[in-house]
């Protein structure tokens, strides 16, 4: 196999120009594209270093979230690799990034014949950094709160209106909207419907105050209610590197990861049909 450009562009941009760092950054395009690699070289030599940066971002998050040894010989689909890394080469923001790179780390197979990861891929840059936000914010909960629920299917509506989460606004707001340029209002009412219009959120949601639910006891004072979809489980379980998650294994397989630079999990969390469960 030639060796790719990609692996010396990548090492430059990241002014490690050395052979020792070349060496590294190709070996690691390689690993993680496989053949593919030599079939992004021509656009790469195109990308200014700006993109370049973006693209060794998503393949070392790649890197880290795959499920495989470095002798599993598995590679990504040539159409995948194109059109992941063509679109998240102007995707500069942490999160997304990883999200990409959990879909590249997914879409590696033996013989590179799964091209689902373009479908997942064209998600992802879909979105903006807020609604990406938000679905992360979100799922990670859900991950981290109803995991070992096995009697909780997913895949079925009902017990996904059970899995129906309530989230302290005062809380979520500020995690949404760090280092985003955005007012708290405008940005909770573009994520929010914004996830629900790419059906990565059920329709029924509310945001306001709780005493307008008609509940006792109230914990928060303003609140979001959200319910969970197919669809959101799913993209988490790829962003997560793993593919084909399904709803109903969610419970089981769904974890609650970090970003290197870790957004703090969010505290203020009830489920109010699941009473005096989902406290973790």
């Amino acid at each position: 196999m030639s060796d790719p450009i990609v692996g010396t562009a990548v090492a430059k941009s990241a002014d490690a120009d050395d052979p020792e760092a070349e060496k590294v950054a190709r070996g690691l395009l390689i690993r993680v594209l496989g053949p593919s690699a030599d079939a992004i070289d021509e656009a790469l030599g195109r990308y200014t270093a700006y993109r370049v940066r973006n693209v060794g971002s998503i393949i070392e998050r790649a890197d880290a979230k795959s499920r495989d040894s470095i002798e599993t010989r598995k590679v990504v689909n040539p159409r995948v690799a194109h059109v992941l890394l063509e679109g998240g080469s102007y995707c500069d923001d942490e999160l997304m990034t990883d999200y990409l790179g959990g879909v590249l780390a997914g879409s590696r197979t033996p013989h590179g014949r799964d091209d689902r990861a373009v479908a997942w891929s064209g998600v992802v840059t879909s979105l903006s950094t807020l609604e990406v936000r938000a679905h992360y914010l979100l799922y990670r909960e859900w991950a981290a709160r109803l995991h070992g629920m096995d009697d909780l299917n997913l895949g079925i509506s009902e017990d996904r209106y059970m899995a129906t989460m309530d989230v302290e606004l005062g809380e979520f707001l500020p995690a949404l909207i760090q280092d985003i340029e955005v007012p708290a209002q405008d940005a909770l009412g573009h994520s929010i419907p914004g996830l629900i219009r790419v059906g990565l959120l059920e329709n029924e949601y509310y945001i306001g105050p709780r005493e307008n639910t008609g509940e006792p006891d109230p914990k928060f004072e303003h609140l979001l209610r959200v319910m969970p979809s197919v669809i959101g489980l799913e993209l988490y379980g790829w962003a997560q590197g793993l593919p084909g998650l399904s709803p109903g294994d969610f419970p089981a397989k769904a974890v609650a990861f970090d970003l290197e630079d870790a957004i703090p999990r969010l505290a203020g969390v009830l489920f109010p049909n699941l009473p005096d469960r989902a406290t973790a």
